[in-house]
């Protein structure tokens, strides 16, 4: 017997809430009540087979955040930098990167920006 899951929105203009059912089971959840669900989901999964896919697939169409905020700094226990990107859904997620990969992604972005700049021009 299959019971399907409603999620709703409450309150769009004041303290809002998500209302979570499942069958006859209901779940209200405040905003921090849901960072936390997220935050235990994504720890959850990450211990569950199979594994995220280490490539990208170009059929899935994923949550993209455009322009998100980010953040910098050494890690303080390897050669590399911790990078954090803000989503406006899954909160912040950070990454240690190592120096080896840290160089492979300064290059593959710069190729980003040499390529914008010989289709756009060079900016004023």
């Amino acid at each position: 017997m299959s019971h399907p899951m409603q999620v709703e929105l409450l309150n769009e203009y004041g303290d809002q809430a998500l209302r979570v059912t499942i069958g006859r089971s209901a779940a209200l959840l405040d905003v921090p009540d849901l960072d936390a669900l997220i935050e235990q989901l994504a720890l959850l999964r990450a211990r569950m087979r199979p594994e995220v896919s280490k490539e990208v697939s170009h059929r899935h169409r994923y949550v993209v955040e455009v322009d998100p905020c980010w953040y910098t700094e050494k890690h303080p226990l390897f050669e590399g930098a911790v990078v954090f990107f803000r989503h406006t859904g899954f909160n912040w997620a950070g990454f240690a990167v190592p120096k080896e990969s840290l160089i492979r992604l300064i290059d593959a972005l710069t190729m980003h920006v040499e390529a914008s700049l010989e289709t756009n021009g060079m900016p004023n």
